[in-house]
């Protein structure tokens, strides 16, 4: 009874305090254009920004910059994405203003669908002295839907968009257009240690020419495949002098990297600019890495560590306040509590930033009043005046870990590996994943894998998450250590960096 008082006043509360009606993925960093961008960098408006054309029946490449600004009222969010681009070997001109509207409507099972429409847009491309425009709207066609689904600590993405541009080229009386359609898919992720989208565009171009002798129709096609990722690293950083209190820390820095590959296959044009029937091939690629921001972590000199098979991951807690302290207190081999467990996992597991880009408007204002926010936990063996309350009750309410049943948290109680591994799974929302109803892992001993616990083992044997003993064995009744646990957060924090990001990126890109 009380488990089901704690869930009313939870959604009690969401309906008194005034949030956005919809959570809109962090989609579109680089845009829709068939170009690449920085990405994120802490303080800066503008992104730097390359892009690819094929317009004039030869692959022409842009740099210059791009600046995203957003605003979300309700279920709507308007983006306007200004381009300033520029080719020095052509001496070419690029600059784009393209507004998008995008509606987001949240399902029954919490997955969110978004519709993307065009409402307006100007593009100038000026190339050796000849110009192509798109005046207004009327000129560039586009649609583009999308299935959000958020999970504990992973918000993933995936959707698909079409398009069709027509521009005049010279002055409009001439009658000369060049029309470019595309059809692309989309898919990536958003999550505290990095997020990734990829792009396979697909593009239709056509030439034509009219009036004289040169009058003129051509085609070509091209693809782009787009990788955008950012990852938040560690790296030790061991101090110079002998003669300082701590022998050195961690760095936290973030690094965006973003590479383009494109591949066309285009005519080949006489000395009078018409085209002939032989068609070339033309694929080369960019690259745009940023300069990495930093953050030192705080330290701790534990010598009950130094030595243990499981320092590194250890002093990697430390700078992560997993373990917090100095460390005098640590011993690596004594038993991790639920409670001690859940505290790790908010902490490792963070929740999904928002987008910088983003400006959220309230639709309304909230009427301010006296009386006092009334705090309920979910478990009857956790108090509210607990030392890990909060973090076992964020841990709860985000679907991280479950009790035990019964209302029962048992922060006391040791945790195990197979409890371990279901949270992970959990966090990163990849249950699906496992055959139905049971799977079976590569694992001798899966036989004793608790019932609740065996599609999570299977899951994460299967991306790499946990392995066996020297032996096969998974031991999912084995009560975790603090020295297990730290290696096991530090294999989902690598799984987070940088596993998951190979399904957006080399599948996508050769590297």
């Amino acid at each position: 009874m009380k488990k089901e008082l704690y869930k009313l006043l939870i959604v009690l509360l969401s309906l008194i305090l005034i949030f956005p009606s919809s959570a809109f993925a962090r989609e579109g960093i680089c845009g829709y254009e068939g170009g690449i961008s920085s990405g994120e960098e802490a303080g800066r408006t503008e992104l730097e920004y390359h892009e690819v054309i094929f317009i004039t029946g030869e692959p022409v490449v842009f740099k210059g910059t791009l600046s995203i600004k957003k605003n979300q009222r309700k279920d709507k969010i308007n983006t306007t994405y200004t381009y300033n681009l520029r080719n020095t070997e052509h001496d070419g001109t690029l600059t784009r203003v393209l507004v998008f509207e995008t509606y987001a409507q949240t399902k029954e099972n919490c997955q969110i669908t978004e519709t993307s429409s065009l409402t307006s847009a100007r593009e100038n491309i000026d190339l050796d002295g000849t110009t192509y425009t798109i005046a207004n709207r009327s000129g560039y066609e586009f649609t583009r839907s999308s299935l959000i689904d958020p999970q504990p600590a992973v918000q993933y993405h995936s959707g698909s968009m079409r398009s069709r541009k027509v521009y005049q080229v010279g002055a409009a009386s001439e009658g000369n257009t060049v029309t470019v359609e595309c059809d692309g898919k989309i898919s990536g992720y958003d999550q505290y240690w990095g997020n990734a989208e990829s792009l396979k565009l697909n593009y239709v171009i056509s030439g034509e020419k009219v009036g004289g002798n040169n009058a003129d129709r051509w085609g070509g096609t091209a693809t782009v495949s787009i990788s955008s990722r950012s990852i938040e690293e560690l790296q030790y950083q061991k101090n110079l002098p002998d003669q300082i209190s701590f022998e050195g820390s961690y760095v936290q820095s973030r690094k965006n990297n973003n590479v383009l590959e494109y591949k066309c296959f285009l005519p080949e044009f006489d000395a009078k600019g018409v085209s002939t029937d032989r068609m070339l091939e033309y694929k080369d690629s960019l690259k745009i890495e940023t300069f990495p921001t930093q953050e030192r972590l705080p330290t701790a000199n534990p010598a009950n560590i130094r030595g243990h098979w499981a320092e590194k991951e250890i002093m990697i807690m430390f700078g992560l306040e997993v373990f917090k302290g100095n460390g005098s207190n640590f011993f690596p081999d004594n038993y991790m509590s639920r409670a001690e467990f859940a505290t790790g996992l908010v902490q490792i597991a963070k929740e999904i930033p928002s987008d910088p880009a983003l400006k959220v408007r309230a639709a309304t204002t909230t009427r301010r009043t006296s009386r006092k926010e009334l705090i309920v936990s979910p478990f009857d063996d956790v108090s509210i005046e607990n030392v890990y309350f909060e973090q076992i009750k964020s841990a709860y309410d985000r679907n991280l870990l479950n009790g035990k049943g019964y209302n029962i948290f048992a922060p006391n109680d040791s945790i195990t590996r197979a409890d371990a591994t279901l949270a992970f799974v959990r966090t990163i929302g990849l249950e699906n994943m496992a055959p139905t109803p049971t799977a079976v892992a590569d694992f001798r001993d899966n036989d004793i894998i608790p019932a609740h616990a065996r599609n999570a083992a299977y899951v994460a044997q299967k991306i790499g998450l946990i392995r066996g003993d020297n032996r096969g064995n998974m031991n999912p009744t084995k009560r975790l250590t603090k020295a297990e646990a730290a290696v096991m957060f530090s294999n989902l924090i690598k799984y987070l960096q940088y596993d998951i990001s190979k399904e957006y990126s080399e599948r996508l890109i050769n590297y």
